[in-house]
């Protein structure tokens, strides 16, 4: 979902445990594997259709690569076990979960392999993490997983030494979007898709623009009030994002409030607050930073 490593605590507890042994991971074959990246904008995102999986590269930003699914099934068998490490609360942070415990902790959140997360945003360090930890765990990687991780590699922004895995490119970031379809269970709208890559761009602009991420923690300590970011953690938890997670609640509430256009998704409403409320933060945000991202969306 670093500059936000708050996320978690899995680094911090990784860098007492690759001083321990090496674990030679298992190199699965697997038919699955991700196409060559090829570069686009905002708009040659938003608009392809495509009934395989694709990869690019965001022109607007270096070191940000988006992986467009054919669905969210597909997108969740490569990201779900990620999410349930960095983002979940109850989620273990120093252990990969295994294919039952993962299913268990979808369930008892009330979601499916599909609808756990509807995008994804991870930095490039913490996929090492949790490529590392599952490593350590013996957890059999599944064919997507093994093929983000060959991605990484061959891409240079990952390298397996000593038996581990280190980042060469910590700072570039990982997010993926699913395709429109009506034709999926559940379906996937093209507004859905349009909130969905704007939201997850939101993110990847916080991750490599310090201008914009120092800017939106600004906003949250001396803009909002203590009532307000209250309210964006419970609403955020009620998610499962961590509320303790500062850095989190940053990065989610600046990408809920000005990048999640889809009523069903975020309103004022959810947040509890009023309309009227909603809107003069969003004019208070802009003017304070007209440079933020996608401001071709705000026109």
């Amino acid at each position: 979902m670093t500059q936000h490593f708050a996320r978690g605590l899995a680094q911090l507890c990784l860098v007492a445990a690759l001083l321990l042994s090496p674990v030679v991971h298992a190199q699965d074959a697997s038919p699955y594997a991700l196409p060559s990246s090829q570069a686009a904008d905002y708009a040659a995102i938003l608009n392809q259709r495509a009934d395989q999986v694709t990869l690019f590269d965001y022109g607007p930003r270096a070191l940000i690569r988006i992986i467009d699914f054919p669905n969210l099934q597909e997108q969740g068998r490569m990201f779900n076990r990620v999410v349930a490490l960095v983002e979940r609360i109850g989620a273990p942070r120093s252990r990969v979960l295994n294919n039952d415990e993962l299913a268990q902790f979808i369930r008892s959140v009330g979601k499916s392999d599909a609808t756990f997360a509807y995008g994804n945003d991870f930095l490039v360090s913490e996929l090492v993490v949790f490529f590392n930890l599952a490593d350590m765990g013996g957890i059999r990687l599944n064919a997507e997983e093994i093929a983000l991780r060959k991605m990484l590699i061959e891409s240079r922004w990952m390298v397996e030494r000593n038996g581990f895995f280190q980042a060469l490119k910590p700072q570039a970031v990982i997010l993926s979007i699913p395709q429109a379809s009506d034709r999926t269970s559940p379906p996937v709208s093209v507004q859905a898709r349009t909130t969905i890559l704007m939201h997850e761009i939101s993110h990847a602009e916080y991750y490599t623009n310090p201008l914009y991420a120092n800017y939106c923690r600004h906003f949250w300590r001396n803009v909002l009030n203590d009532g307000q970011r209250n309210a964006f953690r419970k609403f955020l938890s009620g998610s499962s994002y961590n509320p303790d997670n500062e850095e989190m609640m940053i990065n989610e509430t600046q990408a809920y409030l000005l990048y999640t256009p889809d009523p069903r998704a975020f309103n004022a409403r959810l947040v509890g607050m009023k309309d009227k409320d909603i809107e003069s933060l969003r004019a208070r945000f802009f003017a304070g930073f007209p440079d933020a991202p996608l401001a071709e969306m705000r026109r």
